[in-house]
C-alpha cells in the first residue's frame, strides 16, 4: 500500500522528522514505523489473523496514530472512538463491532466498554509499542480490504459503520494531496477534528502521505483560543483543517489573522456548508492564504470535490460552490429530486455488517462502479461548479407549503449583522407546528432583545415569501456544536 510505503520512506530518509505533535508529546516517523510495527507484532500474536476491525478509543494522543497503523499493519481495519463520545454511543459501536479486544491508548478506565471486553489499557499499549516483537510476514493490503471505519449516526438512533477500503483511501490520497496547489513534503498541518470524524484522514493521512507533521489540538485546548493559537503560532502551522462552523468559532477572536498566525498557507474546509461571510472574513484576515472548500459524506472518503473560493464569488453573494469532482469521480443530478449521486473509486463499499442499510443507499453504475445516494440536493452552473442546495431530509411542510430550511438558513445570513444562523422546525402532537430560527449577530448591528428579533423578521421578510419566515427568531452569544464542530440541530431543536 502506497500510504504505508511513502511513511516507511520518510521514517528511513528522515527519521527524524515530527510526524505527530500533540500537548502530550510527540512521535517522530522512526518511531512511529518502529512502535506501530512492534504493537502489530504484539496484535499478530494476540488475535488471530481474520481481519476483523478493532476499536481504537482515544482522542489526540501521539499513541493514536500508531495504534491505527498497527493495526493495519497486522491485518485489522481500526475503528476509532473519541473519549467524547457518550457512554452508551460507545457500547452500541463495540456491540456492533462484535470484537471483545480493544485497544485504548490514553486512559485506565477500561470498564466504559462494560463486561466481557479485554482492553490494552495507556500503559499496556505503550509497552507493547516499544518492547512487542517485530512485526512477522506484514500482510500485503489488498486493495479491497477495508482500512478504517467510521461511525456516522443512523436514522434509527443506532450508529452505522462505514467501511472504507486501502484502494479508496489510497484513490483519495492521491488527490488530496494536490490540494490548494499541491502539499510540499515537510509541510505541518492541523488536526482539529476527532479521529471519530473522518475529517481527521484529510489531515492526518494526507500529512504522513506527504512526508508532513500533523500538529493536534486537543478539546481542552480549544476552549482557550488564545492559548491554542498560541500553540498553532509555535508549531508553524501551515494547513488548517476543519468545519466552517469551527473557523467562525476562531473568528470570534480579533487576534485570529495572519500576523498572529503568520505561516498559514491554506484553509481547508469540509463537514457542512461553508456560508459566504465566514469565507469573506478569512480572505480578510488572511489575504494570502487560499480558502479551499470542499464536499464528499463520509461514505465517499472524506471529500470529492474542491474549488479554492476567490473574492469574485464573494461578490456575487449566494451560495459558495463545493468544485468539481475529482478524478475517478462522477456526480449526477437526479432529474425529479435534485439527488446528489456519487459514483468513484473513494466510494465506500457499504456498511459493516448491515446489508439492509447499504442495499438502501449503496448501487453499482457504470462499468461496476460503486455509487452512492448522498441524500443532499444539489446543482452544477454553466461552468460545471457543483452547488449543494440542502438535504431532502431537511424539507418540511407547513400549512401545505414545502420549505428547505437550508433556503430559509441561507437567507438570515444574508442579512447585515447576522454571522450564523440555523433554522429547527418544532414539532407538536407529531406535527411541524412552525420553526425557530437561532441566530448570533454583530451586536454593534443588530441589538440583542424584541428590536433585534423584529428586525431580523422584517429583513427575511424582504428576501422570502411569509409563510418562509420562522415564527420565532433566538439570538444567541454562539450555536451549540456538536463533538465534530457541527451545528448541534438536535439540540437546538430541544430549545424552548
Amino acid at each position: 500500500m502506497e500510504l504505508l510505503k511513502r511513511i516507511e520512506e520518510t521514517a528511513r530518509r528522515d527519521g527524524s522528522r515530527s510526524a505527530y505533535r500533540s500537548r502530550d508529546g510527540e512521535i517522530s516517523y522512526r518511531d512511529l514505523w518502529e512502535n506501530s510495527g512492534r504493537l502489530a507484532g504484539y496484535l499478530q500474536e494476540k488475535l488471530p489473523s481474520d481481519g476483523s476491525p478493532l476499536i481504537v478509543y482515544g482522542h489526540k494522543s501521539f499513541m493514536m496514530p500508531v495504534c491505527f497503523l498497527a493495526c493495519v499493519r497486522s491485518g485489522h481495519p481500526y475503528c476509532p472512538v473519541d473519549t467524547g463520545m457518550t457512554k452508551t454511543r460507545i457500547r452500541d459501536i463495540a456491540g456492533i463491532v462484535g470484537q471483545l479486544f480493544i485497544l485504548a491508548p490514553e486512559t485506565e478506565d477500561t470498564g466504559i466498554f462494560g463486561s466481557g471486553y479485554e482492553v490494552l489499557g495507556q500503559k499496556e499499549c505503550f509497552q507493547a509499542a516499544q518492547e512487542g516483537p517485530k512485526i512477522l510476514n506484514c500482510p500485503e493490503r489488498n486493495g479491497e480490504e477495508s482500512f478504517y471505519i467510521i461511525f456516522t449516526s443512523g436514522s434509527t438512533g443506532k450508529p452505522k459503520g462505514v467501511v472504507i477500503t486501502c484502494d479508496n483511501l489510497e484513490h483519495y490520497l492521491q488527490w488530496s494531496s494536490g490540494l490548494a496547489g499541491g502539499i510540499a513534503e515537510g509541510s505541518v498541518f492541523l488536526d482539529q477534528a476527532p479521529f471519530s470524524f473522518d475529517l481527521s484522514v484529510m489531515d492526518l493521512y494526507t500529512g504522513l502521505y506527504t512526508g508532513s507533521t500533523v500538529i493536534a489540538v486537543d478539546k481542552t485546548l480549544q476552549q482557550d483560543s488564545l492559548a491554542m493559537m498560541a500553540f498553532l503560532t509555535a508549531n508553524h502551522v501551515e494547513y488548517w483543517v476543519s468545519t466552517p462552523s469551527f473557523a467562525e468559532v476562531c473568528l470570534a477572536e480579533p487576534q485570529f489573522d495572519e500576523i498572529r498566525l503568520k505561516t498559514i498557507k491554506a484553509f481547508l474546509f469540509c463537514g457542512e456548508t461553508l456560508p459566504v461571510k465566514t469565507a469573506a472574513m478569512l480572505k480578510n484576515r488572511f489575504p494570502a492564504a487560499k480558502v479551499i472548500n470542499t464536499y464528499g459524506p463520509t461514505e465517499s472518503t472524506v471529500c470529492v470535490t474542491a474549488v479554492e473560493i476567490t473574492n469574485e464569488m464573494i461578490r456575487r453573494g449566494g451560495a459558495l460552490p463545493v468544485g468539481m469532482p475529482k478524478p475517478g469521480t462522477k456526480i449526477l443530478i437526479q432529474p425529479d429530486n435534485q439527488e446528489v449521486l456519487i459514483l468513484g473509486d473513494t466510494v465506500s463499499p457499504g456498511y459493516f455488517r448491515d446489508l439492509e442499510k447499504t442495499e438502501a443507499a449503496f448501487f453499482t453504475g457504470y462499468e461496476g462502479v460503486c455509487g452512492y445516494r448522498t441524500g443532499d440536493t444539489g446543482h452544477f452552473d454553466e461552468e460545471g461548479l457543483l452547488y449543494c442546495d440542502g438535504r431532502l431530509d431537511r424539507q418540511i411542510k407547513l400549512h401545505g407549503y414545502r420549505i428547505e430550511l437550508d433556503d430559509v438558513e441561507t437567507n438570515l445570513l444574508k442579512i447585515d449583522g447576522v454571522s450564523q444562523a440555523a433554522v429547527v422546525p418544532f414539532v407538536r402532537k407529531g406535527k411541524v407546528g412552525g420553526m425557530n430560527a437561532f441566530v448570533v449577530v454583530d451586536q454593534c448591528q443588530i441589538p440583542q432583545g424584541f428590536h433585534g428579533r423584529k428586525r431580523i423578521r422584517e429583513e427575511l421578510g424582504k428576501l422570502l415569501p411569509s409563510y418562509m419566515i420562522p415564527k420565532r427568531v433566538i439570538i444567541l452569544d454562539e450555536l451549540p456544536l456538536t463533538a465534530n464542530d457541527k451545528i448541534d440541530r438536535k439540540r437546538l431543536e430541544r430549545t424552548r
